[in-house]
């Protein structure tokens, strides 16, 4: 809204008796516009929008340019018309925001419209009985019947041909385990299995797409190694490819799920069984126009077998999980951090977890090795230390002493030497192994003299660092050389022929 009406409508609302941040919210303008107009004559508002007309804009003198970009490519959006001026121009004295505005004024006096990009897509005849099913998984929260919300995730599998569907639901989210599960029970459900699947790119399914061969992980891979139908993975950012079990899952959460009171998973499930028969199977496909229940009959027939072997698989549903490890050697689970040993992360590594009670075990997705063991901690953004902290810190102090104790005898267990590595082993305490051994390095081949010398003068300068005890000791053991040559030579001549020299 803007212009003569827009002025209109805050002197219309303002004799209604509505304050200004009501009149902004209604009419879906700035507060500071509302107040500018707030007081102003209709008079001075008609004086105002004459002058603003005739008015000259700082972007009039790019105006030509403008209007040939934008006759020559409709598409172009006001963001790159800007950053064409900047890179011709390197100054405008005017905000992206001013030439958004100016743009469009420009397209509705010219008659310019902004051409929008859309994706064309081609209508593909019906795919043969049985050979291709989808799947896809939802979210949702539904309410309790004391009001608390819980949150409840879905499976969906359906049938391209016949449009007949299974679902299943749960309180978790779905691991490799419970999604294998989940396919088990959709084939007993269907009598048979389809020839091919077609899914999302989800990482309990697959590690990667690795430009055209898949690299599934070890649990979806030995499934698949039995089953023997084939997938088909849709490429990331395009829902479209699998557009029947998109609209599917749609349907289960807000035709069957939503506002449906929750008492129990077991009971959504048997509510969501009852449904299907009802609607999602038993009602007229509004793309095909027919019931899935009656097609299936047929396409049932032509499903594969489903291997017997699967039967004996070790499939269960679990309270595990597959997370990403952080750059720093975390993962982050219900707001919280889980810490892991150092050294555990690298590019697209991913861990399985496993809740048991107030436990939580970390396994290397891999190789199937337990990485850590966590306590659960049931706040919010608190960082959980690994368990063996303690014991980590007592061997890390455990390694400060030998290194102290071994720069003290190099220092020759002397008071000052006590003093000058106390106060290094504070100051210093994130690089104390590299101090301590500096300074055991630099005592080497050196009299004690040269060295109780350098830590006094370190300790009355304040120079508390190996670096400046080294150079200290340098300096004294030089001076303590010159000396005794010095001497060497008064006792090799004898004191006349100095003398007489002299």
């Amino acid at each position: 809204m803007k212009g003569i009406f827009m002025f209109a409508e805050i002197k219309r609302l303002r004799n209604l008796k509505l304050k200004k941040t009501q009149v902004s919210k209604k009419l879906g303008i700035d507060y500071k516009t509302v107040t500018k107009y707030w007081n102003m004559k209709e008079d001075e508002y008609l004086k105002l929008l004459d002058a603003s007309k005739s008015r000259y804009k700082k972007v009039d003198i790019y105006k030509e340019e403008i209007l040939s970009w934008i006759e020559e490519f409709p598409d172009m959006s006001a963001a790159q018309v800007y950053d064409w001026l900047h890179e011709r121009y390197e100054i405008l004295d005017f905000k992206e925001r001013t030439l958004r505005n100016y743009i469009h004024n420009l397209r509705e006096t010219h008659n310019i419209k902004k051409q929008v990009s859309v994706r064309q897509y081609q209508e593909v005849e019906e795919l043969p009985f049985g050979q291709q099913a989808q799947v896809d998984m939802g979210e949702i929260w539904l309410s309790r019947h004391d009001k608390t919300k819980i949150k409840v995730y879905c499976f969906a599998m359906v049938l391209s041909n016949s449009r007949y569907k299974f679902a299943l639901w749960q309180e978790r989210p779905f691991t490799t385990n419970t999604f294998i599960l989940a396919h088990k029970l959709a084939f007993e459900f269907f009598g048979g299995m389809p020839k091919e699947i077609v899914y999302d790119q989800d990482r309990i399914l697959s590690v990667s797409e690795n430009n055209g061969d898949l690299i599934l992980t070890e649990g979806f891979k030995n499934f698949l190694d039995v089953a023997k139908f084939k997938i088909y993975l849709c490429r990331a950012f395009d829902p479209e490819s699998k557009g029947k079990v998109e609209s599917v899952v749609k349907y289960l959460k807000y035709n069957f799920a939503k506002n449906r009171p929750f008492s129990g998973i077991e009971n959504l499930n048997y509510e969501c069984l009852k449904w299907l028969s009802r609607r999602g199977n038993g009602k007229v496909h509004e793309t095909t126009k027919k019931v899935p229940k009656e097609v299936f009959a047929l396409e049932k027939e032509h499903l594969l077998q489903v291997p017997s072997s699967i039967k004996f698989l070790d499939i269960k549903s679990s309270n595990s999980l597959i997370y990403s490890v952080r750059k720093n050697n975390t993962i982050s689970f219900k707001q919280n951090r889980y810490e892991l040993p150092l050294g555990t992360y690298f590019p697209s590594r991913q861990v399985e977890i496993i809740i048991r009670e107030s436990k939580m075990d970390i396994f290397c997705l891999e190789t199937r090795q337990l990485i850590a063991t966590h306590t659960l901690d049931f706040g919010k953004g608190n960082l959980v230390k690994l368990p063996n902290k303690l014991l980590e810190d007592k061997e890390r102090r455990k390694s400060i002493e030998e290194f102290y104790d071994n720069a003290l005898k190099s220092l020759g267990y002397t008071e000052d030497a006590k003093t000058f590595l106390d106060v290094v082993k504070v100051e210093k305490a994130r690089y104390f192994k590299e101090q301590f051994s500096l300074i055991v390095k630099s005592c080497k081949g050196y009299d004690s003299k040269v060295i109780e010398k350098s830590i006094k003068y370190c300790i009355d300068k304040n120079l508390y660092s190996a670096t400046y005890l080294k150079d200290a000791i340098k300096y004294f053991g030089v001076k303590e050389i010159y000396v005794e040559n010095l001497i060497d030579s008064k006792i090799k001549y004898p004191k006349s022929d100095i003398s007489s020299k002299v």
